[in-house]
């Protein structure tokens, strides 16, 4: 993968505009790409673990035997397969033969509670569910939808030659979308190829290295770690436990190429392990929510030597679609870091709510276009149509035909330094361990239990940053309230969305402006006017959306 040098960073009151690099990218797939590595280098190791070390040649192998039996059960190009995805070699294996047939992978996160996996299914409406134990999901599954062995298939399948184009469906991952409800966003394969080549350069991976994957399968926060690995030849190291970091927290004969974290995992780490980063990876890839200086700087000299990266994107933008490079000594005393400029072959666009361009220093729209952008939403809708437009509609630059842009919804400002600052959410749309969270969500489920007057949600600034849910009373018991609100949100939500403390407050505090006080009504919440209960939602698996 090559790239050519471009300088788009704009000059001062000229329309705010950044473009990433011009790429040529690389014939192909992932899955050719593999395949490539599993001929060339058969014993080389591709996937780490608790159990044996599984070879190119064997990951492949068990690729060709999923791909068999998908295709007899009558999959085929363009269809979604749904994979109960577990951090596992065969769910790997399954999800690589998946995109060798044409087919596109759905990852469902095993930690979803029962009610979200049947709407995912329900508005994915996959071919087939692929899992190590497929008897025990058949009752739950829409009908229609058949189940398949994660282990099925002929004994050979080294056999197996790549159908996929760059213009297939590699994977849909849902997220919840500015609707609340599941959302499908469906990744080309030349998309991903063109993010995994950035990516590649970006942390200078190479055949020798490895990273540890310890993200939930079922959001894209896990491609980064995934996919990039196998791509170059490198190893990927499977954790079970996301919340453990124990794992691969240990010093490295050869440190990782890097590992990718979310800002709510560095707070976790601190408490566990207080790790030096400097024995560990060559580069910390932070994404999934705003980067604060404060929190990089309070990891001191663990950080030195290490190359940090700010990555920022939605779902809808391939992972991640900009990028900023520092070091610690560049970090400053207080406030978020820049995320950068945008990946190879795409653009990023800031805008006013008329989709006409801002000048640079001037907030607007984060609209990004180009190779980093998604096809769109599975089954297209309104949405769609509202945030995918056609990059030409907002650009002054000829781009080429058929190239997409995204709305992201994210406040911007390109500054003095060439770099993209993220600002906020244009709407109540907040990140939760990298977790992508509609907070009108939570609140709207909150506000339908009956004895719940009022209902508003934040998320907490100290700690691991988690979700606190406040709730007024309507003639309820507070306690029997937490405990019903708890009951009804653990049944609709990812465990990330659950709130992790509860206040019943008698009342939601206003400001001057008339809008909801987050901080004035924790302030009453913690005064003793007001009862508490714990969310206690247990380990929730890591995502980004976006990343």
């Amino acid at each position: 993968m090559t790239s050519t040098p471009h300088d788009g960073s704009p000059a001062l009151g000229a329309p705010s505009i950044l473009c990433g690099r011009t790429a040529d990218l690389p014939e192909g797939t992932v899955a050719d790409l593999v395949a490539a590595h599993a001929r060339r280098r058969p014993d080389a190791p591709a996937i780490l673990g608790d159990g044996p070390t599984q070879s190119y040649a064997e990951l492949w192998q068990h690729a060709g035997r999923m791909a068999a039996a998908l295709a007899e059960a009558g999959v085929s190009v363009g269809d979604q397969v749904a994979i109960w995805a577990t951090r596992t070699a065969p769910v790997v294996a399954a999800a690589l033969g998946v995109m060798a047939l044409g087919a596109a992978y759905m990852p469902i996160d095993p930690t979803y509670p029962a009610a979200r996996v049947r709407r995912i299914l329900e508005v994915g409406r996959p071919k087939v569910m692929v899992s190590a134990e497929p008897n025990s999901l058949a009752g739950s599954l829409p009908r229609g939808v058949a189940t398949i062995d994660i282990h099925s298939g002929p004994r050979d399948g080294a056999g197996l030659e790549p159908a996929a184009r760059q213009d297939h469906i590699a994977y849909t991952v849902f997220t919840s979308g500015s609707t609340g409800q599941p959302k499908g966003v469906l990744v080309a394969h030349r998309s991903l190829v063109n993010y995994l080549g950035w990516a590649q350069e970006l942390t200078d991976f190479g055949e020798d290295d490895a990273t540890p994957c310890f993200a939930s399968l079922g959001f894209d926060h896990a491609v980064t770690c995934l996919w990039l690995p196998l791509a170059v030849g490198g190893s990927v190291q499977l954790v079970p436990d996301s919340w453990d970091p124990r794992p691969w927290l240990a010093a490295r004969d050869r440190p990782f190429a890097f590992v990718k974290i979310t800002p709510s995992h560095v707070r976790l780490f601190e408490r566990i392990a207080r790790p030096d980063y400097r024995a560990i990876t060559r580069t910390v890839m932070f994404g999934g929510e705003r980067l604060d200086a404060a929190l990089v700087a309070s990891l001191g000299e663990r950080l030195d030597g290490v190359h940090l990266l700010d990555h920022y994107g939605p779902t809808e933008a391939t992972v991640g679609c900009t990028a900023y490079r520092f070091e610690r000594s560049s970090v400053p005393a207080e406030g978020s870091l820049p995320i950068g400029v945008p990946v190879w072959n795409s653009r990023a666009y800031l805008v006013d709510e008329d989709l006409r361009p801002v000048p640079v220093g001037e907030e607007g729209e984060l609209v990004v276009g180009g190779e980093c952008v998604a096809v769109g939403y599975l089954g297209g809708d309104e949405e769609d149509k509202r945030r995918f437009l056609d990059e030409a509609s907002i650009s002054n630059a000829a781009v080429r035909d058929g190239f997409r842009a995204y709305r992201t919804g994210d406040r911007c400002v390109i500054r003095e330094d060439g770099q993209l600052h993220y600002l906020g959410r244009l709407d109540e749309q907040v990140k939760v361990r990298g977790f992508r969270i509609e907070i009108h969500e939570v609140r709207d489920l909150a506000e339908s239990v009956h004895g719940v007057a009022q209902a508003a949600a934040s998320v907490s600034q100290k700690g691991l940053g988690g979700l606190e849910l406040f709730v007024v009373p309507d003639g309820a018991a507070p306690s029997e309230l937490v405990a019903q609100v708890l009951e009804r949100l653990r049944a609709e939500l990812p465990a990330a969305a659950v709130p992790e403390r509860v206040f019943v407050v008698p009342n939601l505090v206003v400001n001057a402006h008339g809008k909801w006080d987050p901080e004035a009504t924790k302030a009453l919440a913690e005064s003793g006017s007001a009862e508490t209960g714990s969310a206690e939602s247990g380990s929730a698996e890591t995502s980004g959306g976006g990343s």
